[in-house]
């Protein structure tokens, strides 16, 4: 019973560790990209406002990040006990 009990711990703690990475790294890695590649690489905007254009940017793909990791959280069918039918 420990054993499956600490198996979804373990279970619980890499989801939330992997939700925590996406939602720290892809916002900045979506300003970085989106700045160098698509508002000073093809479209050739300035410096100040690619840089707005990017934190919008990494704004919107953070909030997904968000909304992923609650949506997760709250329709996540494991959170129910398992009950052992005999």
């Amino acid at each position: 019973m420990t054993n499956s009990k600490e198996l979804s711990e373990l279970q619980v703690f890499k989801t939330v560790l992997l939700h925590c990475l996406v939602i720290i790294a892809l916002p900045v890695l979506s300003f970085f990209m989106s700045k160098v590649f698509v508002f000073d690489g093809l479209l050739g905007s300035n410096s100040i406002p690619s840089n707005v254009y990017s934190a919008a940017v990494s704004i919107v793909v953070l909030h997904v990040a968000l909304g992923a990791f609650i949506y997760r959280a709250y329709f996540d069918d494991r959170s129910k006990p398992q009950v052992k039918k005999d």
